[in-house]
Protein backbone atom coordinates (compact mmCIF):
# COMPACT_ATOMS: atom_id res chain seq x y z
CA UNK A 1 0.00 0.00 0.00
CA UNK A 2 1.18 3.31 -0.77
CA UNK A 3 -0.53 6.11 0.56
CA UNK A 4 -0.08 9.88 -0.94
CA UNK A 5 -1.00 13.14 -1.11
CA UNK A 6 -0.35 16.73 -0.86
CA UNK A 7 0.94 19.22 1.37
CA UNK A 8 2.09 22.44 1.76
CA UNK A 9 5.74 21.21 1.41
CA UNK A 10 5.16 19.69 -1.99
CA UNK A 11 4.03 15.46 -2.47
CA UNK A 12 4.74 12.91 -0.20
CA UNK A 13 4.52 9.35 -0.58
CA UNK A 14 4.56 7.00 2.99
CA UNK A 15 4.58 3.36 2.62
CA UNK A 16 3.37 1.79 5.85
CA UNK A 17 4.35 -1.48 5.20
CA UNK A 18 7.72 -0.83 4.91
CA UNK A 19 7.82 1.78 7.92
CA UNK A 20 9.18 4.12 4.36
CA UNK A 21 8.01 7.72 3.30
CA UNK A 22 9.07 10.30 1.57
CA UNK A 23 9.02 13.52 -0.42
CA UNK A 24 7.71 13.61 -4.35
CA UNK A 25 8.09 15.84 -7.40
CA UNK A 26 4.77 15.79 -9.33
CA UNK A 27 3.96 12.22 -9.93
CA UNK A 28 5.23 12.08 -13.92
CA UNK A 29 8.34 13.23 -12.42
CA UNK A 30 10.06 9.52 -12.28
CA UNK A 31 13.74 10.64 -11.87
CA UNK A 32 13.31 12.50 -9.21
CA UNK A 33 10.71 9.83 -7.54
CA UNK A 34 13.16 7.30 -7.64
CA UNK A 35 15.94 8.64 -6.47
CA UNK A 36 13.86 9.74 -3.03
CA UNK A 37 11.85 6.15 -3.24
CA UNK A 38 15.20 4.07 -4.07
CA UNK A 39 16.74 5.86 -0.96
CA UNK A 40 13.19 5.09 1.86
CA UNK A 41 12.55 1.71 -0.49
CA UNK A 42 15.48 0.07 -1.77
CA UNK A 43 16.11 0.23 -5.86
CA UNK A 44 13.54 -2.06 -6.86
CA UNK A 45 11.09 -1.42 -4.71
CA UNK A 46 11.61 2.50 -5.31
CA UNK A 47 11.70 2.34 -9.22
CA UNK A 48 8.53 0.05 -9.26
CA UNK A 49 6.87 2.72 -7.00
CA UNK A 50 8.05 5.97 -9.10
CA UNK A 51 6.76 3.88 -12.43
CA UNK A 52 3.26 2.85 -10.53
CA UNK A 53 3.03 6.73 -10.13
CA UNK A 54 3.75 7.56 -13.48
CA UNK A 55 1.16 5.64 -14.75
CA UNK A 56 -1.29 6.25 -12.18
CA UNK A 57 -0.71 9.95 -13.85
CA UNK A 58 -1.35 9.00 -16.97
CA UNK A 59 -4.86 6.85 -16.25
CA UNK A 60 -5.81 10.59 -14.62
CA UNK A 61 -5.83 12.26 -17.71
CA UNK A 62 -2.11 13.75 -16.84
CA UNK A 63 -3.64 16.58 -14.61
CA UNK A 64 -1.40 19.35 -13.42
CA UNK A 65 -1.07 19.60 -9.78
Amino acid sequence: MVIFGKTSRGYFACIPDFDAGCHLANLNDVFWNAERLTTALGIVDGVTVAYALLHLWEELGRPEF
